[in-house]
C-alpha cells in the first residue's frame, strides 16, 4: 500500500450510499470510473485491490482506484458508507489519473475514533438522497473525515521524537503502520528501509524508547479493543481484522499486556 498521501489533494463527492448490516455484497467485483471508499461503521469484510488483500473493520477505510478490479466479501454483517468521488486540487481542478500516485490504495486505519465517530454521525444526519443541501453538507463531511487521515498523517511526520536524522525509522513506522493488521515480518520491514532485524530493533528502540514488535503490539491491541467494546464480532474475528493468527493467541497476547481476557475486558467496558 502506498502511504505517503498530498494532503492537498481535495475530494469532490458524486455518490453517497449508507448500508446497514447487510450480510453480503450485490456484487462480488467490480470496476468503477471513480475512485470509491468503502468507510466501515460495523461488522467486516475481506477485499481484494489489485496486490492488496486484507480485512476491514471499524476503523479502517478502503480506497480503491479507478478501472482497477475490487473484489469483497462480507465476514461478518457490515455497516458501511460508500463514497465515490473525483478528486481536485487546490486550485479546483480535476487531477488526471495518472497524477493519483500518492494516494493511498486499498486499508488505511484511523485511529482517533472519537472523531470518526462524529463524522459518520454526520453523514448520517444528511442522509436523503438528490436533496441539495445534504449534497453540500456530505461533501463537507467527506473533507472532515480526509483531513482526519491527513492529520494523523501528518502528526507522525511531525512527531518530535524522530529526528531528521532518523528519517529510516519515520518511514519503518510508516510501514509498520500501514502492515499492522496484516500478518508481515519485521524482517521484511527491515529488509525495505535497508537494514539489518536487529539494527532495525536497536535503531527502533533509541529513537522511540520502544522495540518495533511492541510498537506492533500496541497498535494492534488498541484495535482489538475498540472491536471487542464497539462490535459484536467474536474472538476469531477479531485477531483477523487486528493481523493475528486466531483468537487463542490473540487472547494469549491480550492477556499478557492487560491482565485480563479479551470477554473479560467486553464485558467490563461494553456500555
Amino acid at each position: 500500500m502506498q502511504i505517503f498521501p498530498l494532503c492537498g489533494h481535495i475530494p469532490r463527492l458524486t455518490y453517497y450510499r449508507y448500508f446497514v448490516h447487510h450480510e453480503q455484497f450485490f456484487q462480488y467485483e467490480s470496476i468503477q470510473k471513480e475512485w470509491l471508499i468503502f468507510a466501515v461503521e460495523a461488522g467486516s469484510f475481506y477485499f481484494e485491490i489489485e496486490d492488496c488483500h486484507a480485512t476491514a473493520s471499524f476503523g479502517d477505510l478502503v480506497l480503491c482506484p479507478p478501472g482497477v478490479v475490487f473484489r469483497r466479501v462480507v465476514i461478518s454483517p457490515v455497516s458501511l458508507f460508500v463514497l465515490r468521488m473525483v478528486w481536485m486540487d487546490d486550485e479546483g481542478h480535476i487531477i488526471h489519473p495518472d497524477q493519483h500516485g500518492s494516494i493511498p490504495v486499498g486499508k488505511v486505519s484511523l485511529h482517533d475514533t472519537d472523531r470518526l465517530m462524529d463524522i459518520y454521525a454526520a453523514f448520517k444526519r444528511y442522509s436523503p438522497l438528490n436533496e441539495r443541501w445534504s449534497k453540500v453538507s456530505r461533501s463537507h463531511t467527506l473533507h472532515h473525515l480526509w483531513l482526519l487521515y491527513c492529520e494523523e498523517i501528518n502528526l507522525l511526520l511531525n512527531d518530535d521524537r524522530i529526528q531528521p536524522a532518523d528519517h529510516l525509522i519515520q518511514q519503518a513506522v510508516k510501514l509498520i503502520q500501514s502492515k499492522a493488521f496484516e500478518r508481515f515480518s519485521l524482517h521484511a520491514v527491515a529488509q525495505e528501509i535497508g537494514l539489518s532485524r536487529m539494527q532495525l530493533c536497536r535503531r527502533f528502540q533509541g529513537v522511540l524508547g520502544i522495540s518495533p514488535m511492541k510498537y506492533l503490539t500496541s497498535l494492534r491491541l488498541e484495535k482489538a479493543k475498540r472491536l471487542l467494546t464497539e462490535t459484536n464480532l467474536n474472538l476469531d474475528q477479531i485477531s483477523e481484522c487486528c493481523g493475528y493468527l486466531n483468537g487463542f493467541y490473540l487472547s494469549r497476547v491480550f492477556k499478557s499486556n492487560f491482565q485480563m481476557t479479551p470477554m473479560q475486558y467486553r464485558k467490563e467496558h461494553r456500555l
